[in-house]
């Protein structure tokens, strides 16, 4: 499937680029499209956990949240 090869291709690129930061958030974006909620939530907390003031991060948490039905989890992500 071309979704899985691109986010196999995302996370071979992080590999070599672990302080990347557009790259996390598009791998963890692309994973919340496909969506694969769980996965992109693991991936937005790796992200958030060293760029912890990055709006957009906690959006896409907080979106992958609502994809997995956790609202109040959401919810305590975008008062932060």
């Amino acid at each position: 499937m071309a979704g899985d090869a691109a986010i196999e291709s995302l996370r071979s690129a992080l590999a070599l680029s672990p302080d990347n930061l557009p790259l996390h958030r598009l791998l963890a974006d692309s994973l919340l499209g496909l969506g694969r909620a769980e996965e992109a939530e693991q991936e937005y907390r790796r992200a958030l956990a060293r760029w912890a003031d990055d709006r957009d991060l906690k959006l896409g948490l907080a979106t992958a949240f609502e994809q997995q039905d956790k609202a109040s989890h959401a919810q305590v992500v975008l008062d932060e």
